[in-house]
């Protein structure tokens, strides 16, 4: 009987695993990156990305949820869009 060695599944579902949520944080950042209007709507059930995550890439961007955070929490957990608008730096 020979023995069985997991080193390589293991490295194949670690790659696996980084590749598949590294395209859905290149997906949310195509469209947090990619709009030049005064808001962004971002569908995290498309992604397929926590809403925390997608508000903290907001943020680290310069986008604040539309009616703050609150509004975040009353439109629901998943299915509502969410929107973010450019917040204006220091003059």
């Amino acid at each position: 009987m020979r023995r069985f060695d997991p080193t390589a599944r293991l490295r194949g579902l670690s790659r696996s695993y980084r590749d598949r949520y590294g395209r859905r944080a290149r997906a949310l950042a195509a469209v947090l990156e990619g709009d030049d209007d005064e808001v962004v709507v971002v569908n995290p059930w498309q992604l397929r990305l926590p809403r925390t995550v997608v508000l903290a890439a907001a943020r680290s961007r310069g986008l604040e949820p539309v009616g703050g955070t609150r509004a975040l929490v009353q439109r629901g957990p998943w299915l509502e869009p969410m929107r973010f608008a450019r917040v204006e730096g220091p003059a």
